[in-house]
């Protein structure tokens, strides 16, 4: 059996390294999106009187060259030189690999962070006081004194005040990972915000940070981030999405449809109660009659209201997909430049539902565990493109990063 070639293709990820990679020279004609326009100007305010890479609408990345930028070109990166091991400890890094650009670097960070941008060569400003410094070598050498992993020689240095609280207690120390971090102390403030978001792109980046003082480094596993969420200003009915899922989720089902028993057979007492209402032999009072009769007329006349749903679907081996729709009036940071945010906003989130409950999600994963994550993540990845396909808008992962699904 053939493929139709006129059927719509599956939606694959593609990350927002490789789209600057096929960046084509002419210029595009789709209106800027600032989420992933990488600017070299020198003053913000002319950002778009200057050279800038960005997404079009149709999620192509093009070169948009602007006529005689008043702006003098700012040299975002400088050479990399190894970083200095003292100066290295006394200072939280963010460690990627070397294939990691600047490009995707200030994506993510635009994501997190409102004023993110470019503020001079090799000043990444995140939020409020906080700074993305570099990049920087970590050579084999200061690698094997830090304790961190061969495949992470490129450090970022965050450039942010320290604020500390209390220290953290023997309990919260066995079960926080921050607090094991921390021993001395919980940071706090612009500081502990600028952690967090830094360990989300660790996450999205294979990454890992250095923690300045106890040297704790925090590897979040990249493959943990297996739910994915659709934003549009779509609305699809469950009959109409369980038809665009089923082709591909034959067992999909409404979840209004699961655990329903079968209804305990009346009595004969009540039968003749229901008979006599409905047949009209029951003295209410008129104003009562008139009440019920005005709730069935306007009950006829309107549709059933939905403002909200979820279908589940197997996926994997043993796990189930939780698809759940709603309305939401607040969207994520990332879609802060879309103009159809501002209006009726639709999620679409799909979680992964492992069996043994969500005690399996923090307990350490066998590789058996593992393969099933895996297993299930492409289940989901797939229905994510089916609902994309349909509804458009954007999808993001569970850190707030765009996810980018094409056709090609």
């Amino acid at each position: 059996m053939t493929e139709d070639p006129r059927a719509p293709q599956m939606p694959r990820r593609r990350s927002v390294k490789d789209k600057f990679a096929q960046v084509p020279p002419p210029r595009g004609s789709a209106p800027s999106n600032p989420l992933t326009e990488t600017t070299t100007t020198a003053i913000g305010g002319l950002d778009m009187l200057s050279s800038a890479y960005r997404v079009a609408q149709g999620g192509q990345v093009v070169h948009d060259q602007m006529a005689a930028p008043l702006a003098a070109p700012l040299q975002r990166l400088e050479a990399a030189h190894v970083i200095d091991l003292e100066w290295a400890r006394s200072h939280h890094l963010l460690l990627l690999s070397v294939e990691v650009d600047a490009d995707e670097l200030e994506a993510l960070a635009v994501s997190v962070w409102e004023d993110a941008g470019w503020a001079g060569p090799g000043m990444l400003r995140l939020g409020g006081v906080a700074a993305l410094q570099g990049p920087w070598q970590v050579d084999a050498r200061i690698r094997h004194e830090l304790g961190t992993a061969a495949d992470l020689a490129q450090a970022w240095v965050l450039v942010c005040p320290p604020t500390r609280g209390p220290a953290p207690t023997a309990e919260l120390m066995e079960r926080d990972e921050w607090a094991r971090a921390f021993p001395s102390g919980m940071p706090s403030g612009v500081e502990y915000r600028a952690l967090l978001g830094l360990r989300r792109m660790a996450r999205r980046l294979a990454g890992a940070l250095l923690i300045a003082g106890s040297g704790h480094v925090i590897t979040p596993d990249p493959d943990s981030a297996v739910n994915l969420t659709v934003y549009s200003p779509r609305w699809v009915l469950p009959d109409d999405l369980l038809g665009v899922l089923r082709p591909d989720f034959p067992t999909i089902v409404d979840s209004r449809d699961l655990g329903q028993t079968e209804p305990s057979r009346p009595t004969r007492r009540e039968v003749h109660r229901i008979s006599a209402l409905v047949d009209g032999r029951v003295d209410l009072p008129e104003e009562v009659q008139r009440s019920i009769e005005e709730s069935r007329r306007r009950a006829a006349s309107q549709p059933q209201v939905v403002d909200g749903y979820a279908l589940v679907a197997p996926v994997g081996n043993r796990s189930q997909m939780l698809l759940e729709v709603r309305q939401v009036a607040i969207v994520p940071q990332a879609l802060r430049w879309e103009a159809w945010s501002n209006g009726g906003v639709v999620e679409y989130r799909l979680r992964w539902l492992p069996a043994g409950g969500p005690a399996v999600l923090d307990a350490p994963l066998t590789r058996t565990a593992r393969l099933e994550r895996l297993r299930s993540a492409t289940g989901i990845e797939e229905a994510a493109g089916l609902v994309f396909s349909v509804v458009g808008g954007s999808v993001l992962d569970e850190d707030g990063f765009l996810v980018a699904l094409d056709n090609s």
